[in-house]
């Protein structure tokens, strides 16, 4: 998991972490896929077969995890397929890598559209930072286990996605910033989660467990977001002290300092150990006309690579996985047709066509705050079926 960036480039070549998969095996297993009459979101390594792919899939899901901590799967291209199979081909894939998918969100959201839509009138203050072109500070999806990215389309300037080896960052924090190393490590970060008012836990952004070491950190979800300061609920929530800033701003230059530019192309997948690897992106400048940038987003779990969690960090991982990371049981119809308790997942093929701003906004990775917000801010429960 520790790795410098020039070790994982080779000039003249495909990077080593890109994984060249024969488009005509996906193709094949979309189409016995299809033939099942079943729902896109229905769709597993068992009835999406890959029997080329397979090895390489199984061989990057270990190196996701045991490895060097992310993937670029291609060979795929977007451009042939409808917006219902490129979910369909996106979700088979990803089930070689992490079957468990993860909830994003209180209403049920299995994907998210990260892209800043032409079509939006909702000022970008007030949107998700991921609904907007700025730049998105280093971070973590608090809660994922792997971060699975689709690529639809790039933007016509910047947009780069960078990564930063989280071992990598401690060893040189070991050497140069025990101090800061320590703050780092101690359970006393206030985490925003879920909850109308805002609540919060105490908890530590990096620790050492089980010979892995962990990293959860989204600076948005880190004291009193300002959009929830100026709700006045966030009251109870404490603001970062000096030396957490200055913990958080090390942490910064250091992921900077270790970064790679992750080479990538529509169509691409993209697979992020979210325990071990930061991300970060740079602004863009989307084309006037022609596709914007678009990326869809994934949160999945391998039940046998998968690494223990520790208790510590369960709050954000339960929030997505359920209780022990057994899934979110589902909604049963009560006696008047209404739904009651458990989760109905929802995967939304296209962004909203409106956006809606939410109450509360935090995070980089657009955590949200309120029940009743979501990660694609359709502000409805419209999200169709994969």
């Amino acid at each position: 998991m520790a790795w410098m960036p020039e070790n994982t480039e080779v000039p003249g070549t495909h990077p080593p972490y890109v994984v060249l998969i024969d488009e005509t095996d996906v193709e094949q297993g979309l189409k016995e896929f299809k033939a099942l009459g079943l729902d896109g979101d229905a769709v597993s390594s068992d009835n999406f077969p890959l029997p080329k792919a397979r090895k390489q899939l199984e061989q990057a899901g270990d190196d996701i995890h045991n490895g060097r901590g992310f993937a670029v799967i291609r060979g795929v291209s977007t451009a042939k397929y409808t917006v219902e199979d490129n979910v369909t081909i996106f979700l088979g894939i990803a089930s070689y890598i992490g079957s468990q998918r993860g909830v994003q969100d209180r209403r049920g959201n299995m994907l998210t559209h990260v892209t800043d839509s032409k079509a939006w009138s909702s000022p970008h203050e007030l949107r998700h930072g991921i609904h907007t072109n700025t730049g998105l500070a280093w971070h973590t999806d608090m809660g994922a286990d792997i971060l699975a990215l689709h690529v639809r389309a790039l933007a016509q300037k910047g947009g780069a996605t960078f990564v930063a080896s989280s071992w990598t960052i401690y060893r040189e924090l070991m050497m140069s910033h025990p101090e800061i190393l320590t703050v780092l490590s101690k359970a006393e970060w206030p985490i925003q989660i879920s909850g109308n008012p805002p609540r919060h836990i105490l908890a530590p952004l990096l620790q050492v467990f089980e010979d892995k070491i962990y990293i959860s950190v989204d600076p948005g979800r880190l004291g009193v977001h300002p959009v929830t300061a100026r709700s006045g609920l966030g009251l109870s929530i404490p603001d970062l002290t000096p030396l957490q800033h200055e913990a958080l701003a090390v942490l910064s230059r250091l992921a900077s300092k270790f970064r790679l530019c992750l080479d990538i192309i529509p169509g691409d997948m993209v697979f992020i150990n979210n325990w071990s690897i930061l991300h970060a992106r740079d602004s863009y400048i989307d084309p006037e006309d022609g596709p914007r940038r678009h990326i869809v987003r994934l949160w999945c779990r391998n039940p046998t690579l998968g690494w223990d969690i520790p208790d510590s960090m369960r709050v954000p991982w339960e929030a997505a996985f359920g209780p022990g990371g057994n899934g979110h049981p589902p909604v049963i119809p009560g006696p008047k047709g209404d739904l009651r308790g458990g989760v109905e997942k929802k995967y939304q093929v296209v962004p909203t066509l409106e956006y809606k701003a939410p109450k509360f906004t935090a995070g980089s990775a657009a955590f949200i705050l309120e029940d009743s917000d979501d990660v694609n801010g359709d502000g409805e429960d419209t999200a169709a079926g994969a």
